[in-house]
């Protein structure tokens, strides 16, 4: 199977200016049989309630898109929209095949002040199996690895919109290749890493106040993870490319958390920033959300 993916410019926003560039991509592609968009793809990552302007109303928009793109290049088809349902806002991420919409699944942590959260299913039956998706920050997390620990998949992706510290790129990379390793050699599937890039905006909490005085962006650094695979050459720039075989395999080894993640990661940031900016998101969003409701 061939499978692609796409690093996003992340400056463009909105479905209207993205959906054209990102097809000019795909139409460049040497015969993808899977093109793997990241997080946010057809909106564009924002981490602050600006992004509800693109929301995506049941994802109609997203799934009509999708689908007419995977027919019109006979493939399939991962992408990351904003859908607006029953009046709350998620982050959720699609496969489209040229018969339709395989499934979606919505990320249960995301940001906490802008997306509504939830402890939800991270599977989707496509034409070339049950593939397993962790949309970013639940790729870290031990509700993924509960969800699928005991299901035969074909492969794993993990769509992001991920920044870090562009000074520290190596840290960056050996995390990446650490948690998408583990899964990848527990599995024995391709592992699918997609990041977008391009500046972090605006992003509420310490958390936010950190990561912007640091100077934090998205810095790509994409990459498929697949023992078998060979790498597929492509003039696309903003393509990576690999063919791999798929196979429907169970798990054969287990993955040690510590505690809830997949990584150590630092006490200190969790306790102190991580979980109060938590709290506060959340509360800031349902007070957010019940203002929308009265305008």
């Amino acid at each position: 199977m061939r499978v692609f993916a796409l690093e996003l410019d992340n400056a463009r926003k909105g479905m209207q200016e993205r959906t054209g560039y990102i097809e000019d991509l795909i139409a460049r592609l040497p015969a993808p049989d899977l093109v793997v968009l990241p997080e946010l793809s057809l909106c564009g990552y924002m981490a602050s309630p600006a992004v509800w302007q693109h929301a995506d109303e049941g994802g109609r928009a997203a799934a009509a898109w999708a689908v007419d793109m995977a027919g019109k290049y006979n493939t399939s088809i991962g992408a990351g929209y904003l859908d607006r349902e029953d009046g709350d806002y998620y982050n959720r991420y699609l496969i489209a095949s040229p018969q339709g919409v395989c499934g979606a699944v919505t990320k249960s942590e995301g940001e906490a002040a802008v997306f509504k959260r939830g402890s939800f299913g991270n599977t989707i039956q496509t034409p070339f199996g049950l593939v397993g998706v962790a949309i970013c920050y639940d790729s870290r997390r031990k509700h993924f690895y509960e969800n699928v620990k005991d299901l035969a998949l074909t492969m794993i992706l993990f769509p992001h919109g991920a920044p870090a510290d562009p000074k520290k790129p190596k840290e960056e990379q050996r995390e990446n290749d650490l948690r998408c390793g583990l899964y990848a050699d527990s599995f024995g599937v391709p592992v699918v890493y997609v990041n977008s890039v391009g500046a972090l905006e605006e992003m509420p909490g310490k958390m936010g106040e950190m990561m912007a005085k640091k100077g934090f962006r998205m810095n790509g650094g994409s990459r498929i993870y697949a023992a078998e695979g060979r790498p597929i050459p492509t003039e696309v720039k903003e393509a990576v490319g690999m063919e791999v075989p798929i196979h429907s395999k169970k798990r054969i080894r287990d993955i040690p958390f510590h505690g809830q993640d997949i990584l150590p990661g630092n006490f200190f940031f969790r306790q102190f920033v991580l979980k109060p900016d938590t709290a506060a998101g959340i509360k800031a969003y349902e007070e957010m959300h019940l203002r929308e409701g009265k305008e």
